[in-house]
Parts: structure tokens; sequence; C-alpha cells
């Protein structure tokens, strides 16, 4: 044999080693499922795939993550669950509904939830600490906001009689967040109105009705359709001069024209369920992971906006803030 084509054959047996194992790395499928459009759920899906790799796992390298969108469109849930699952992933992932879509469609692969309010009561979870099943992931408790939300309302605008309050109808979860918001309402002696949407024109005749009935201040509710609509939902509140409170982490214009910000933050929410998908992938079953509840929620107060309302915002508010905007 040749020196020449010895050296050949020494190198390719030792480049053999490293060339295979990158062959037969393990290449992760994850599916990803929203109801809003692409351009709502862009920040959504970047802090997810951003929590990916903090976990290592890389978008296109060592994982796939394919997206799919309902485009405000509950009733394309499950046909984005199927279309899913065909591509034989690893982990679902998605919000309450998509991952109740994903669940009717499989009880073997991992789902993850993204967001949610209530996984016991709507049926993903036997409980919090042990969901059992095929699910798993966070709880951003949104029935748990409207007491605390209605109290800060209360403190804002001492004259508050009227809430309205805008539901998602295609959300499960929406019958229990309004239940908690009718207590809290009746507590600080205001009457909720609540108007349940499924479509943007139904979501149109709500505000045509709150043109004329006038609430002293708008709640909004969980869900796609809701979520797809938020640039319209603003749009109407300046018009009709409705403050309102959101959620943290929402589009920064929904944000700067809100009275405040209170919860948890919905953005970090999805970033942190990509530590699911990390532990699920290592080995873990969804069934054995407790259901992630917030620690925090962030209180944000918006100035700006209370001066274009002519509200004046008391001490004992402003010194419990996290952010103040001004």
């Amino acid at each position: 044999m040749s020196r020449r084509r010895f050296i050949k054959r020494a190198a390719a047996l030792i480049l053999w080693p490293a060339s295979g194992l990158a062959q037969t790395g393990k290449t992760h499928r994850v599916g990803l499922g929203f109801q809003v459009t692409k351009a709502v759920a862009r920040p959504l899906e970047e802090a997810f795939i951003a929590g990916l790799r903090d976990h290592g796992l890389v978008a296109g390298r060592n994982v796939l993550v394919d997206i799919r969108y309902a485009d405000g469109d509950a009733g394309r849930l499950p046909a984005i669950a199927d279309e899913l699952i065909a591509l034989k992933p690893d982990v679902l992932a998605g919000f309450e509904s998509m991952a109740a879509a994903m669940k009717a469609k499989t009880a073997t692969i991992p789902i993850v939830l993204t967001n949610s309010s209530n996984p016991v009561g709507s049926g993903l979870a036997q409980s919090l600490a042990r969901p059992g099943g095929n699910v798993t992931g966070i709880s951003q408790q949104w029935e748990d906001l409207p007491p605390k939300t209605i109290e800060i309302l209360r403190e804002l605008l001492p004259r508050l009689t009227r809430i309205g309050f805008l539901l998602d109808a295609t959300f499960s979860g929406s019958k229990g967040i309004e239940t908690n918001a009718q207590k809290s309402a009746l507590s600080v002696g205001a009457t909720l109105v609540p108007y349940y949407v499924a479509s943007r024109t139904e979501l149109e005749k709500a505000f045509g009705a709150m043109a004329k009935s006038r609430p002293d201040a708008l709640l909004i509710g969980g869900g796609g359709v809701l979520t797809n609509q938020f640039e319209m939902i603003v749009e109407n509140c300046r018009r009709l001069r409705i403050p309102f409170p959101t959620v943290p982490g929402v589009a920064n214009d929904t944000a700067q024209a809100a009275l405040f910000l209170f919860g948890a933050n919905w953005v970090q929410g999805y970033r942190d369920a990509a530590s699911y998908v990390d532990r699920i992938l290592k080995g873990a079953k969804a069934g054995d992971l407790p259901i992630e509840q917030p620690t925090k929620f962030e209180l944000v107060i918006n100035l700006k906006v209370a001066k274009a309302l002519g509200l004046t915002i008391p001490q004992s508010v402003l010194v419990r803030a996290d952010r103040v905007i001004e």
C-alpha cells in the first residue's frame, strides 16, 4: 500500500466516528399550535423557541418546531391537532383550547400547556400536583385574576358601578372566569355585564352595545378570539374612552393603551413552558410533572392613560406598583 493511500485510509478511520455520531444524533420534533394569526403569535412563539434554546434545544439544529395557526378560528383547532400529530412529534404544545383539541386526538403523545386557566376544571388534568394522563405545563390562573383586578379598578375608579366583560365564547374557561368576576363585582357594589363573543362581528356588536350602556371599565377575558382582536379592542376602548386593564406580556400597543396591567407575564409563560418540553425529552412523563402556577403577579400602572382619562392614581396604588408608565 502506498504511503499516500495509507494516510487517506487512516484519516477516514479517524473521522468516521465523529461523522457517524452526527448522523445518528437525535433530532427531536415539537408541534406547537395557535388559535391566533401568525402575526399575533410571533412574540409567543419567539419566547417558546428562546425557552427551548435555554435548555440546549436549538430550532433547526437538534429540534424541529412545527407551528400551525388557526387565524382566530376555534373551529380549526381539531384540524391543526391532526396536522401536527401526523408529523409524529415527540411533544405537542399549545394553550388550553389547543391542548384540549390535541388531547381529544391522542392519549400517548405528551402535551405541554403553554398557557391555561383551569386545567383541572377543563378536564385536562386530574390535579395540578399530579396531572396524570399526557398533559402538563403552565397555568396562568386566569380564574383567580378578576377579584384582585376588580379591587384595583375600584381603587382607581371610586364611582365604579358598571363593568363590561368581554369573554371568548369558544374558550372553555370563560364561564369560570365570569363566575369569579360576578362575585367580585357584587362585593364592590358594581354590576358586571358579560359580552360573550365568538367572532369579530360579534365583537363589533358588543362594542355597539357598550356605546349605548357606557360601562365605567372593561375587563378582557382570555381566549384566542379576543387575543386575535386586541387591536380592534384597543381602538374601540380609545374611541369610547373606556378604561381597561390587561395582563403583562400582551402586544406593546395594547399595554400602552391599558390603564393598568396585572397578572403573570403572558409571554414569559411560553418561555417557561419550554422547560417542560426539555424534561419530557429527557424521559420524564407528562402526567408526573406538576402543573406550574405563577409565583408573582406584576402590577404596572399607566399614568399616561390615567391623565388622558382625567384620573388621579392614589398613592396607595402607586406604592404597590412594580412599574409605572409615565
